[in-house]
């Protein structure tokens, strides 16, 4: 099982966007010394982002009009890093003065993202399911620009999810963990401005997440994360009662019984998970004990903003 490291604060994410003035006579060709906004499509990148820069070759959506229309300049364009530069292609567009302007951008492009004429964000069939590298880190921005005042429009990302690891302690007698799983959660969903409308709650016949065996050799008190490591999901303004984790497991000396475990998410200090937090389950089994021991820490993601200029 790989290790996840923790990380803590807060992640937003700042992408200056450098756009271009419009000649005063509003003509084909803008003058010669503006400077026009770049960008360009690739791959992006999805696991969670927890560094201090995008990684190389990451890629988001832009959506950016004036006259209070969201869409009028730009719609859905991808924009990719490459060498340290943000590029959307050879259409550029470039800023008129006196208009007032408003931006959108998702992260990563590969979802199924739009913003209205009003401006707002929509993210349809959002599925996450997959865990640890492949999870995907679902992130929005909104700027506003002056095209009176051209200047890099500043795109500060926000997660849109809740970052949830499970990890598993012993206090150093080797145990097997099997049957592991997670239920009574919606790991699927759709983002409506900043409502989440959730698919199907699953239970314990069909879990959201299942691992089948996590072995945690003698003496090994480091943290194992079981489902594979981080998994990113839709916010839950309240965890259900019914949301638990249970798993058998397994000592490999001493009393060799089978014995099960099932704990709650929701605790007296964590009825919610909120986007942007994390949420560290710690389970601890003890030394050839009958139980296993609980603890819920909440951090922010992580500290640091970043920047990067297109």
């Amino acid at each position: 099982m790989k290790r996840i490291p923790a990380t803590l604060g807060a992640l937003s994410l700042l992408l200056p966007l450098t756009v271009a003035s419009c000649t005063s006579t509003l003509s084909d060709e803008p003058t010669t010394d503006i400077r026009a906004i770049s960008f360009m499509p690739t791959a992006e990148t999805r696991a969670a982002v927890t560094g201090t820069s995008l990684p190389d070759g990451s890629s988001f959506s832009v959506w950016g009009g004036y006259d209070n229309d969201a869409t009028n300049v730009f719609k859905g364009e991808t924009v990719t890093e490459e060498n340290n530069v943000w590029t959307y292609g050879d259409d550029y567009r470039y800023w008129i003065a006196g208009k007032t302007y408003n931006f959108y951008a998702v992260y990563p492009t590969d979802v199924k993202a739009n913003v209205s004429s009003e401006g707002t964000i929509t993210v349809t069939d959002f599925d996450c399911s997959q865990t640890g590298d492949a999870a995907v880190d679902l992130m929005t921005a909104t700027a506003t620009g002056n095209g009176s005042n051209p200047a890099p429009v500043a795109l500060t990302f926000n997660h849109e999810l809740a970052r949830v690891n499970i990890i598993v302690t012993s206090e150093g007698d080797a145990v097997n963990i099997s049957n592991a799983q997670l239920y009574g959660i919606s790991h699927k969903g759709s983002l409506n401005g900043n409502e989440w409308d959730f698919g199907e709650i699953s239970d314990v016949n069909a879990p959201s997440f299942e691992t089948e065996s996590l072995s945690i050799p003698a003496n090994g008190t480091q943290d194992y994360f079981l489902f594979g490591g981080d998994l990113l999901l839709p916010p839950h303004k309240s965890l259900s009662d019914n949301a638990a984790l249970s798993f058998s497991y397994q000592y490999t000396t001493g009393d060799t019984t089978l014995k099960s475990a099932s704990v709650k998410l929701k605790t007296s200090s964590v009825t919610t998970w909120e986007k942007g937090k994390r949420y560290n389950y710690r389970i601890n089994i003890s030394r050839n004990a009958t139980n296993v021991t609980l603890v819920v820490e909440v951090t922010n993601w992580i500290e640091k903003n970043y920047t990067v200029e297109w």
